[in-house]
């Protein structure tokens, strides 16, 4: 594979890594916006259902990140080697924080409808 084909490679697998987390942004933005708007007059059943569909659909971005960003790090290290003055950017540590906070996102995002649903009364 010639170096303008992994360049290429790593590129398509970046911004296929940026559209997962877009797809992430939207659902955990209107997750949050249904949870603000509506989240205290759902029954719990209503509740539950909208909570669980909206952990799979967040994981499944937060899962593709993940292996978009796993399936970059050897590219991007090939590159390194063909060129050592530049550095590409694709790090296991990286990879590893991105999906941390991806999934404390997922968590925040159910502990903010928690809240809504039972709100602390003074």
């Amino acid at each position: 594979m010639t170096k303008y084909e992994m360049g290429d490679l790593l590129n398509s697998t970046l911004t296929a890594t940026g559209e997962a987390f877009s797809i992430y942004i939207t659902l955990l933005v209107a997750y949050l916006i249904a949870s603000y708007m509506v989240g205290h007059k759902l029954t719990s059943t209503q509740s539950t259902i909208i909570s669980s569909l909206f952990v799979v659909a967040a994981t499944l971005p937060t899962w593709s990140v993940y292996t978009f960003m796993s399936r970059a790090i050897p590219i991007a290290d090939a590159l390194e080697k063909v060129n050592p003055d530049v550095m590409y950017g694709a790090q296991p540590m990286a990879r590893n924080i991105a999906t941390a906070i991806l999934i404390l996102g997922i968590f925040a995002a159910m502990k903010f409808m928690w809240d809504i649903r039972h709100p602390k009364t003074e």
